[in-house]
């Protein structure tokens, strides 16, 4: 029989993609006849359950999302937790709370999955994290791991694919139209302010110059404002969230990712696996990602001249747009592959199963 891994996350919703999306990875790549995955939304339903369902994972929504504050659904959560048996159960979501209740429900061995270092709710200050009443703890880079103050930490980077060998930088164009991408929700910890500033510099210089921005979120009327305010309309393209980035990867030409924080950049990583050179903030796990001035460019977060300036030199150097887009590819191939994800997670449950 398989063993039963059930993995908690938030929202089923298209701004959970990113969680969401590991243990899809995961669905697909683990053994079956060795692991069955199990997935509970905690925070509300939404098309992420469906997308799971259809990777072979058992998901659904539990809707509770209020912790302790909310004591009947942590009733309806311990009791549906009692009536099945986990092996192990991976949190991905959830405070204190959601710990105490797993330990006091199951006797299945917990691990803590860690994927930021802010709570954005409080604002950009970096929390710290305990290792207190689980099993294991993963973090989704380095940087993450470091907020752990005790026990250790196994640092397991999400894995893509590299779905192209002809990147996109590699096309000539008769005209002098770019595109510069980016993608994930449209929050104020994103920055895409200063990606608005930057393409505001740059537009003069480059007339042809475009942006598509695929996400949602809470600050899009906001910045849709400011793209007018800046006289910007036919130059930025708000696309929605965007369920499949290789859908729109292949027509842009640079990844732009403009971030106040990133606990590792999975948008990034997806953009390096399709052949794009990126420019990014050196903000939390992104330089364990991208190598500066071989696989793309990394500067100071909010620093719009520099951003601008490191665009303008991609742009005016198709030979390096197309250098960076392959050795970023060679990079993702080489350290961030589905399959060195998946058997590092194989290998955690077999340790944890061990010690049963």
């Amino acid at each position: 029989m398989p063993h039963e891994i059930l993995h908690l996350l938030g929202t089923a919703q298209p701004e959970g993609t990113s969680m969401a999306r590991i243990v899809e990875t995961l669905a697909r790549g683990l053994d079956p006849q060795r692991f069955r995955l199990h997935a509970w939304f905690l925070v509300s339903g939404g098309p992420l359950v469906g997308m799971l369902e259809q990777a072979g994972v058992q998901a659904s929504a539990q809707n509770w999302w209020r912790g302790a504050r909310d004591p009947v659904g942590a009733w309806r959560f311990w009791r549906r937790l009692r009536s099945l048996e986990f092996d192990i159960v991976q949190i991905h979501f959830g405070g204190r709370s959601v710990r105490w209740l797993v330990r006091a429900g199951t006797r299945a061995k917990i691990v803590l999955h860690l994927h930021g270092r802010v709570f954005e709710p409080i604002g950009l200050n970096l929390v710290r994290y305990s290792s207190r009443g689980v099993d294991a703890v993963v973090a989704t880079s380095q940087s993450v791991a470091k907020q752990v103050v005790d026990g250790p930490t196994r640092v397991i980077h999400p894995g893509v694919a590299v779905l192209r060998d002809n990147p996109p930088a590699s096309r000539r164009r008769a005209t002098s139209e770019f595109i510069l991408g980016t993608a994930g929700r449209l929050v104020e910890l994103k920055g895409l302010e200063c990606l608005l500033n930057t393409v505001a510099a740059l537009r003069c210089e480059f007339p042809g110059l475009r942006v598509e921005i695929a996400g949602s979120g809470p600050q899009r009327t906001k910045l849709e404002q400011i793209v007018k305010q800046m006289d910007l309309n036919g130059q930025v393209k708000f696309l929605g969230w965007v369920n499949d980035l290789n859908s729109v990867l292949p027509r842009w030409d640079i990844f732009v990712m403009p971030s106040l924080e990133e606990g590792f950049g999975i948008s990034a990583l997806e953009a390096m696996a399709a052949g794009l050179p990126v420019v990014a903030t050196r903000v939390g796990g992104v330089p364990e990602l991208i190598e500066d001035g071989k696989t793309g460019w990394l500067v100071q977060p909010a620093d719009n001249a520099a951003m601008a300036s490191r665009i303008r030199l991609l742009l005016n150097n198709p030979e390096q747009r197309l250098g960076m887009a392959a050795a970023a590819q060679a990079r993702v191939r080489d350290h961030f592959s589905i399959a060195e994800m998946t058997e590092s997670f194989a290998k955690l449950y077999d340790d944890l199963l061990a010690r049963s």
